[in-house]
């Protein structure tokens, strides 16, 4: 494609919402708690509501199509001019005969994204607030809490940290396919093709906009420009009070040891294609609203 002849129509997805409702089915550790508080604060300013589910001990990977059912009348009764918060897999409102709403999400590199997650999991504050939250959750070890994410994924050990395509173990922190795939059962395979290939599609036809903090102006821009109605000044309102929308990070050592690194090349190579898929799409985006300007 030539940069010029991109049209923010053709990139727009808001209009072809059914209703006037924003869903954003968050992913874990892509700054989901950021992107949470800076929609309240846009709500308080703009007057819209803004709702989160309420945290469950344990999830399933995907849902029934009960549970999905359920998932889409509960958010119909919360009404227009809202935003509704979970972490939770693309459902497709017009199976259950529901309007279509705005899909918004974010995303940052899969790897970055499970060294992010190992560490989270292993701070004592975050892993106490675990244990309350699921009280027969087992305790650890010093060396759970004391491995690094580079031995952990070189001695294939434990299940977390062996991501073969074949490893039953898939819990949602690992890959973001799977929450915008959908709850069917080729969606809970890890770095499949097919997955992928699924994840593109519902994000080219169905997602107003998927961000990154990566790019932290550039999302707030599409944002703005896509979705006025609720992200208007989304950029000055961020960069007036930083300090409040950067949160719940925790600091820790991003270094991959070569054969480390190439395994999860490997391993994540479809993630990383989706990844690149979007944030491309993201660009694409930007630049159809800021060409005269560029």
């Amino acid at each position: 494609f030539k940069l010029e002849n991109l049209d923010p129509a053709h990139l727009n997805n808001t209009p072809k919402a059914e209703r006037d409702f924003i869903f954003y089915n968050r992913l874990e550790k892509t700054g989901s708690q950021s992107m949470t508080r800076l929609i309240k604060q846009l709500g308080d300013r703009l007057g819209f509501e803004t709702y989160r589910n309420i945290v469950r001990p344990s999830k399933s990977i995907t849902e029934s199509e009960e549970d999905e059912n359920d998932l889409v009348e509960q958010l119909f009764e919360l009404g227009e001019h809202a935003v509704y918060v979970e972490h939770a897999n693309w459902v497709n409102f017009t199976k259950h005969e529901s309007p279509r709403p705005i899909y918004i999400n974010m995303i940052r590199h899969p790897i970055q994204k499970v060294i992010s997650a190992y560490y989270y999991q292993r701070h004592p504050l975050i892993f106490a607030q675990s244990l309350m939250r699921n009280p027969n959750k087992p305790m650890q070890n010093k060396k759970f809490f004391d491995t690094t994410f580079n031995d952990c994924v070189r001695n294939r050990v434990r299940p977390y940290c062996v991501f073969d395509a074949h490893n039953p173990f898939n819990g949602d922190w690992r890959r973001f396919s799977l929450h915008l795939c959908g709850n069917s059962e080729i969606c809970t395979h890890f770095n499949s093709e097919t997955t992928t290939q699924i994840a593109k599609m519902n994000v080219e036809r169905e997602y107003a906009v998927v961000g990154s903090w990566e790019d932290t102006n550039v999302t707030l821009a599409v944002l703005e420009a896509y979705i006025p109605r609720y992200f208007t000044d989304a950029t000055k309102v961020y960069y007036t009070k930083t300090e409040n929308f950067t949160i719940n990070t925790v600091s820790h050592d991003t270094h991959l040891d070569k054969d480390v690194e190439e395994y999860l090349k490997s391993s994540f190579s479809f993630e990383i294609e989706l990844y690149l898929f979007i944030k491309q799409r993201l660009y694409k985006q930007y630049i159809a609203v800021h060409k005269n300007g560029l």
